[in-house]
């Protein structure tokens, strides 16, 4: 009864091992469209025919890497919405969570933000829809910390989307830089943040003075 076990572990170890050669040789500023299936197996210690058990093609194996990163970007978001249901600052601890999650994936997410703008069509919208998921997600743990601090701000999607650019960025940026200077970088995305949120919370005040003074 074991054996079938063995076998099925023994997959998802090669599968694994598959997915982090491809991730090793695009983190060479190889990217994914001129990676190819011979170069993978080999580093990943198989041979080429053995490939195909896990995945059908090439750009089967990169839609499984952006899962893996959304995955791992998942991770972020559940975190920062545990953080706002326990009344913490968002924006504090979440930095010091995301900066974490950055140093610990940070060659995955490399990878994403590369092929963003890669050459792969069919990876590019995977990597569209894995963000615009992840930023309705992020507007929704806003919204949802703003009405408990019974403030207002301007559109909390638009504000998910300037939050995430800027952590993506500034995450992969800083994410192989010494302890002492990722401490900087947290200090200042949080700054970077909260300036988003001042300022679109003094846009919603503006845009409700002045329909208030038109109702007058």
């Amino acid at each position: 009864m074991t054996e079938p076990k063995t076998r099925a572990e023994q997959k998802q170890r090669t599968r694994t091992n598959i997915l982090a050669a491809a991730l090793k040789k695009m983190n060479e500023d190889k990217g994914f469209s001129s990676l190819g299936l011979r170069e993978v197996a080999k580093e990943a210690g198989i041979a080429p025919a053995s490939f195909y058990r896990h995945f059908a093609n090439m750009e089967e194996l990169g839609l499984a890497l952006v899962k893996e990163a959304e995955t791992a970007l998942q991770a972020i978001l559940q975190d920062a919405k545990a953080l706002e249901e326990k009344g913490e600052d968002i924006v504090e601890s979440s930095v010091t969570v995301c900066m974490e999650h950055f140093r610990d994936n940070g060659a995955l997410f490399r990878v994403l933000a590369r092929e963003a703008t890669g050459n792969s069509p069919l990876i590019r919208r995977a990597i569209q829809r894995c963000l615009i998921g992840l930023n309705h997600q992020l507007a929704e743990i806003i919204e949802l910390e703003m009405r408990h601090r019974n403030r207002k701000i301007t559109n909390p999607l638009f504000i998910a989307e300037a939050i995430s650019t800027l952590v993506f960025n500034l995450g992969i940026s800083t994410a192989d830089l010494p302890y002492a200077k990722q401490k900087e970088a947290e200090k200042r995305l949080a700054h970077h943040i909260r300036a988003i949120y001042w300022g679109a919370e003094a846009m919603a005040n503006s845009q409700h003075l002045s329909r208030n003074m038109m109702l007058s």
